[in-house]
């Protein structure tokens, strides 16, 4: 199959996009990749929406999957769609799920949701949306057994509203980091005895899928589905409020046997949700369904 994937590529490994599109590439599709944030810098949004159109009209692709592409413009959506099967990737959490967003899932043959609460609402605009599970690279997102641990918490990520408010609240002396990717990520986690997670509009961060494919331990907060894929104690530990955060925080620090139990069952959990299984269900979606 012939696939244009509009997205954000780097040589760094900040863009999920890169390792997505080596799975596409794994799975023996021809597939080509548009960086449309480098082509609008070096062109302009509208030049770079005729030239997208343009080159989707002349290379005949069976499938074009859009990167949320939140800067590309509905009219270009509509244009493209003219041309070939489409398919709207969108990872983020509800709260980014905008008006913009909603239209253009209208605007595509299917759509694939990462969080399970985005998904309930973007059926009710195209009954052709379906979950897809971002999960983790494993050619990074991966153990570092040789590493030894020196922070006891840790947490990556961005600190902003009630997480900034609840990681605050740990007694604990807490090891936060952002801008963390790739290989550091990993290693950082295995540096870190117990990893935290806290989600967004109870939305899976792609924190969980890279931290559980690195082997770390991890303690969230719930979210929606999560009974799905993963068991509370077994594959990772789920804490209610403040509270019991820092109650299992203390715990857990003591009892290194059953965190090393459960970052171990956890790890192998986590197994069916690398990139390569991403694409091979947008891939049996298109088959299937479209």
């Amino acid at each position: 199959m012939k696939i244009l994937f509009i997205g954000v590529f780097d040589r760094e490994g900040k863009s999920t996009n890169t390792s997505q599109i080596l799975a596409f590439k794994k799975l023996g599709h021809e597939v080509y990749g548009y960086n449309y944030r480098q082509k609008a810098v070096l062109m302009g949004n509208e030049n770079r929406d005729k030239d997208l159109v343009s080159t989707i009209r002349d290379r005949a692709f069976d499938l074009v999957v859009y990167s949320k592409c939140d800067v590309i413009s509905q009219k270009t959506f509509s244009e493209i769609n003219k041309h070939t099967k489409t398919c709207l990737w969108f990872m983020d959490p509800l709260v980014s799920y905008t008006p913009e967003m909603q239209e253009k899932t209208s605007l595509v043959d299917f759509a694939c949701f990462d969080k399970k609460n985005v998904l309930e609402k973007a059926k009710k605009i195209n009954d052709k949306c379906f979950y897809v599970c971002e999960g983790f690279d494993s050619l990074t997102d991966k153990p570092h057994d040789e590493l030894s641990q020196k922070y006891d918490v840790g947490f990556i990520g961005n600190i902003y509203g009630e997480r900034q408010d609840l990681l605050a609240s740990i007694v604990q002396k807490i090891k936060i980091s952002n801008n963390v990717f790739g290989l550091e990520h990993s290693r950082l986690v295995a540096h870190t005895r117990i990893n935290l997670n806290v989600c967004t509009d109870k939305g899976a961060s792609d924190r969980v899928y890279k931290i559980l494919g690195a082997k770390g331990f991890l303690l969230s907060d719930d979210w929606i589905g999560r009974e799905d894929h993963f068991q509370d104690g077994k594959d990772l530990v789920i804490y209610k409020d403040s509270q019991d955060l820092n109650q299992k925080i203390n715990y857990y620090l003591k009892h290194e046997k059953e965190r090393n139990l459960i970052s171990s069952a956890g790890h192998e959990t986590v197994q069916k949700f690398n990139r390569l299984s991403w694409a091979k269900r947008i891939v049996e979606i298109y088959g299937k369904e479209i």
